[in-house]
C-alpha cells in the first residue's frame, strides 16, 4: 500500500493552496487525486477536502475523500454520517437512506437520525415509513418545525389525527429557534388549508414568512442587477458565432426552468418517465461554467474568449460535471433554480441542449410560492410585494430569451399542460428529440425519487387541482396584485 512520505505533504498542500487561489480546476483535481492515490495521511483534513470537491462539483473525488476521512477515523459512526450528508446533498437518496439505517440511532442524535430517515423515505415515496420516522423524531423533540414540515407534506391533514397533534405542540414549537418555528408555521398553515380555513392558513404562512424574512433579507436592487447582467451583451448573432465554434455534442442535458411552483417538477416527471432520460433535479452545475467564463453576461463570455477561452471547454466542463453525477448513460434533466439568470451561458456552452420554460397563472404561482418553505431559502418569497417584483423580472427575462433563442426555447403554459397533457407531452418529446413511449403519458406511475415540494403531487395522475388555488386567498393577496400590476 503506497503511502505519501510525510515530508512531501507540505509541498502538496502548498501546491493545492496555490491551485485553489488560481481557481485552477484541473490542477486542483490532479493534486487531490495524487493525495488520494498515495493515501496521504491527512486525517480529519480529508473531510474538508471532500467538502471542497463537492462544492466544485467533482463528486467522485468528494466521495473518495470522505471515504478516506472515514477510514482515518477508524470507521467512527459520526464520520460515516458525514457521508450520509454528502450523499443526500448529491441526490443519492437511496444510498444515504441505507447507510444511515445502519448507524446507531444516536447519530447525529436521536431526533436528527429519525428526521433524516423520514426525509429520505419521503423523497423515495415511502410515505408510511416517512411518517413513522418523523413521529419518532417528534417524540424526541416535540414541536420541532423541520419534522412537522415534512410530516405535514406527507398527508392530507383535513381529517388525519396527526393534525390535532400538530395543534397540541404549538407551545413546544414556540420554544424552538426562529428558523424551526417558521417551519412549524408553514406546517400549521397547511393544516388550516387542508381543513378549509383560509384566514387561519394565511396567518400561519405569513408568520412563518415574516420569521424567515428577518433572517434572510431580500434585496430588490441586487436581484434587478443580476437580471440585467444575465441579459447584457447578447443578441442572436452572438449565439450564431458561439455555435459555429462548438465542435462537440452538447445535447445530453435537457433544461427545465421557470418560477418555482410553476410546474417544472411535473415536466421533469413526464420526461423522466422516458427510458432514455434520467431526472437530475436542481443540479446547479451551470454556475461552475459561469465562474469559468468569468460571469453570466455576453460581455463576460466575449472577454473570456478574447483571452484564449474556448466554447468547447465550457461545454466540456458542464458535461464532465454531469458525468460525475450520472455516469455516461442517458439524457439528464437539469432543473436548476434561477436558470433564467444563466440562460446565456447555457445557450452558449450547450447549443444542442433543449430549453423548456414553464409559465403559470401569476396569482396561483404567487400564492404557491408564498405558502411554500423553500429548502435553500428564496428571499423574495417571504413578502407579497417582493414576489411581484421578482415575477416582473422573470417576465422580462422570459420575453428576452424567447426573442433571442426563438423556437429553441419552448414555453409551456401550466394550465394548458394539465388541460391537455397528451398534446403537450407530445410537444415536449418532439422538442427534446425523444421517441414516443407510452410511459410518458402516465408519469404518475414513475417511482423516481422527488426532492421538491411537489413530491406527492407528481405521484398522482395529471389533474386540474393546481388551477385556481389562490382564489380562496384572494382577499389577502391584494398586495401582490397591486404590485404586479404596477409598472
Amino acid at each position: 500500500m503506497a503511502v505519501t512520505n510525510t515530508s512531501a505533504l507540505p509541498l502538496l498542500r502548498a501546491q493545492l493552496k496555490a491551485a485553489l487561489a488560481a481557481r485552477d480546476r484541473g490542477e486542483t483535481r490532479r493534486l487531490v487525486t495524487v493525495m488520494l492515490d498515495q493515501r496521504a495521511p491527512l486525517g480529519q483534513q480529508w473531510r474538508a477536502i471532500s467538502q471542497l470537491m463537492q462544492a466544485s462539483g467533482d463528486l467522485s473525488l468528494a466521495l473518495r475523500a470522505v471515504d478516506a476521512f472515514i477510514a482515518s477515523s477508524g470507521n467512527d459512526p459520526v464520520a460515516i454520517y458525514s457521508k450520509v450528508v454528502l450523499l443526500t446533498q448529491a441526490q443519492r437518496i437511496e444510498e444515504a437512506h441505507v447507510l444511515l439505517s445502519g448507524l446507531p440511532k444516536t447519530v447525529p442524535d436521536a431526533a436528527g437520525h429519525a428526521y433524516v430517515l423520514g426525509n429520505t423515505a419521503m423523497t423515495l415515496g415511502r410515505v408510511d415509513d416517512a411518517r413513522r420516522h418523523l413521529q419518532e423524531a417528534l417524540a424526541h423533540r416535540p414541536g420541532w418545525g423541520p419534522a412537522w414540515l415534512t410530516l405535514a407534506a406527507a398527508v392530507n391533514l383535513a381529517d388525519d389525527p396527526v393534525g390535532d397533534q400538530l395543534l397540541a405542540e404549538a407551545a413546544a414549537a414556540e420554544r424552538h429557534a426562529p428558523g424551526d418555528l417558521a417551519r412549524y408555521c408553514y406546517a400549521l398553515g397547511k393544516l388550516h388549508a387542508d381543513r378549509g380555513q383560509p384566514d387561519k392558513a394565511f396567518a400561519a404562512f405569513a408568520r412563518g414568512a415574516a420569521l424567515l424574512k428577518a433572517e434572510t433579507p431580500y434585496g430588490r436592487k441586487a436581484d434587478q442587477a443580476n437580471a440585467a447582467a444575465a441579459m447584457e451583451g447578447y443578441d442572436r448573432a452572438f449565439f450564431d458565432r458561439a455555435r459555429a465554434d462548438q465542435t462537440i455534442d452538447t445535447s445530453r442535458p435537457i433544461f427545465v426552468t421557470g418560477l418555482p411552483r410553476s410546474g417544472t417538477t411535473l415536466v421533469e416527471q413526464i420526461l423522466a418517465s422516458h427510458s432514455a432520460v434520467q431526472d437530475g433535479g436542481e443540479l446547479n452545475l451551470i454556475q461552475h461554467v459561469a465562474v469559468a467564463a468569468g460571469g453570466v453576461s455576453g460581455s463576460a463570455i466575449d472577454q473570456h474568449m478574447a483571452h484564449g477561452g474556448r466554447v468547447d471547454a465550457l461545454g466540456e466542463l458542464y458535461l464532465h460535471l454531469l458525468w460525475e453525477r450520472f455516469g455516461a448513460e442517458g439524457r439528464i434533466i437539469d432543473k436548476t433554480i434561477d436558470a433564467s439568470r444563466f440562460m446565456g451561458v447555457i445557450a452558449t456552452a450547450l447549443p444542442d441542449a433543449p430549453l423548456i420554460w414553464m409559465r403559470r397563472a401569476p396569482l396561483d404561482n404567487a400564492w404557491s410560492c408564498f405558502r411554500t418553505f423553500f429548502i435553500h431559502g428564496v428571499g423574495w418569497s417571504f413578502d407579497l410585494a417582493d414576489i411581484a417584483f421578482h415575477f416582473q423580472l422573470e417576465d422580462a427575462l422570459m420575453a428576452f430569451w424567447k426573442q433571442m433563442l426563438g423556437d429553441r426555447l419552448l414555453v409551456v403554459p401550466y394550465e394548458e399542460l394539465v388541460e391537455d397533457p397528451a398534446l403537450w407531452t407530445a410537444r415536449l418529446l418532439a422538442h427534446c428529440g425523444l421517441e414516443e413511449e407510452a410511459a410518458v403519458y402516465a408519469p404518475h406511475l414513475n417511482p423516481r425519487r422527488v426532492a421538491t415540494a411537489s413530491a406527492l403531487q407528481v405521484r398522482r395522475p395529471i389533474n386540474r387541482d393546481g388551477l385556481g388555488v389562490a382564489e380562496p386567498y384572494r382577499p389577502w393577496l391584494q398586495p401582490f396584485l397591486d404590485a404586479y400590476a404596477a409598472p
